[in-house]
């Protein structure tokens, strides 16, 4: 009998020490669900704070956005592209090979987006970039475009001219 005690004494002692392990390990894992779900909630509430931000900072009625395409250009590799909007510098973009090869494979970079008003405007393209045999190439594009009170998308379209064995550049507009 008092080996029967002291067996459920130690049973209960033990039991004692690994319940609250029992009961922490359960606590984290319901801890660990709740950040899993919280992380959930905060990438939800992030991206729809982006597009609150991309409607107020540009509106549809002043957006404009620059856009870079390359189609079937493996003997040129753009380096860098600086935009003017009418007589004023917006940006330029220095190009690494890794992002020379994602425009390669059908990628389309958002170089610029503003804000712009109606009316009629510039926008020039100065290029650089080097061909398969190393040469330097440096070409500018212009395009004239009419803003309405609506999105205004042009694209900087590199592609190949096999005829002239070359590429060639244009600005386009998104329809």
């Amino acid at each position: 009998m008092k080996a029967i005690r002291s067996s459920i004494t130690v049973l209960l002692c033990l039991l004692s020490l690994l319940a609250p392990k029992m009961a922490f390990a359960a606590a984290q894992a319901d801890l660990d669900a709740s950040i899993e779900a919280l992380k959930s909630e905060v990438v939800q509430l992030n991206q729809e704070l982006f597009e609150l931000e991309e409607q107020l900072l540009y509106p549809a009625t002043t957006e404009f956005a620059v856009f870079v395409s390359m189609e079937a250009v493996d003997d040129f590799a753009v380096a860098s592209i600086k935009l003017t909007l009418d007589t004023e510098d917006i940006t330029s973009y220095l190009y690494t090979a890794a992002q020379v090869e994602a425009l390669r494979r059908g990628g389309i970079q958002k170089i610029f987006i503003g804000n712009l008003k109606p009316g009629l405007h510039k926008l020039s393209a100065q290029i650089l970039g080097k061909d398969s045999d190393g040469r330097s190439l440096k070409r500018t594009v212009v395009a004239d475009f009419g803003k309405a009170r609506a999105s205004k998308y042009l694209e900087i379209k590199i592609s190949n001219n096999e005829k002239q064995n070359r590429p060639d550049f244009a600005i386009v507009e998104w329809k």
